[in-house]
């Protein structure tokens, strides 16, 4: 799958292991200096990199994710890292920082409740994890096309349903214009993780969306 939008001369393609490097990079960079969870822990790019690099290792192996390469310089400029629902996840892994752990609490708790109300078993369902854009490179609509080819990749390896753990405004208007709806949320405000309200911070957005789509 290789898609050329002329006009910003972006070429999008499946991620794959040549590009895993240069992918975690980019993600790292996006995440810790602009996603608002990241950025109420205070995740450092370095703390990201050693996260992001075994997902995007599962995501080529996976081959259902996508980057968006900018076609005159090759640097990859956006993502969206996305897996099998139904996979089996990694464990932890060694170097990871324990910041972390909040993140994971949090989203698991919405992806549990997705699976407590709704049929998982037998249905084939692409999770989401991750979608990003360099702020150089804003306001192209890299995003939303990223999200659409990876829909129709989606479709073409037999997935039904999308989902996705929104924490930013941005990324959920996207979602939200391409038809995703919501199916539970989290206040951030009202949010504890061992007793504490880590994410009290966060006000803009103010909750955690769980959104799907069918496929």
């Amino acid at each position: 799958m290789n898609f050329l939008d002329p006009k910003n001369e972006i070429l999008f393609q499946v991620l794959s292991h040549r590009d895993i490097e240069d992918t975690a990079t980019c993600v790292s960079q996006v995440f810790s200096s602009f996603e608002p969870i990241a950025k109420a822990l205070k995740i450092s790019f370095n703390e990201f990199y050693r996260f992001a690099v075994p997902v995007c290792q599962k995501a080529a192996d996976e081959e259902i994710s996508i980057i968006a390469k900018d076609q005159k310089t090759g640097e990859i400029v956006g993502f969206i890292i996305s897996e099998d629902l139904m996979t089996v996840k990694p464990g932890p892994t060694e170097g990871i920082d324990n910041k972390f752990e909040a993140v994971f609490s949090l989203l698991s708790e919405l992806e549990e409740n997705y699976r407590k109300c709704h049929l998982v078993k037998g249905v084939h369902i692409l999770h989401i994890l991750m979608l990003g854009v360099q702020e150089k490179y804003s306001k192209r609509h890299i995003a939303t096309t990223l999200v659409r080819e990876n829909l129709n990749l989606a479709k073409h390896h037999n997935f039904e349903i999308a989902i996705t753990e929104d924490t930013g405004v941005a990324s959920g208007h996207i979602f939200q214009n391409l038809g995703f709806i919501e199916e539970f949320a989290i206040e951030y405000k009202s949010y504890k993780f061992k007793g504490k309200h880590i994410f009290s911070s966060l006000e803009n957005p103010p909750n955690c969306l769980l959104m799907s789509s069918p496929i």
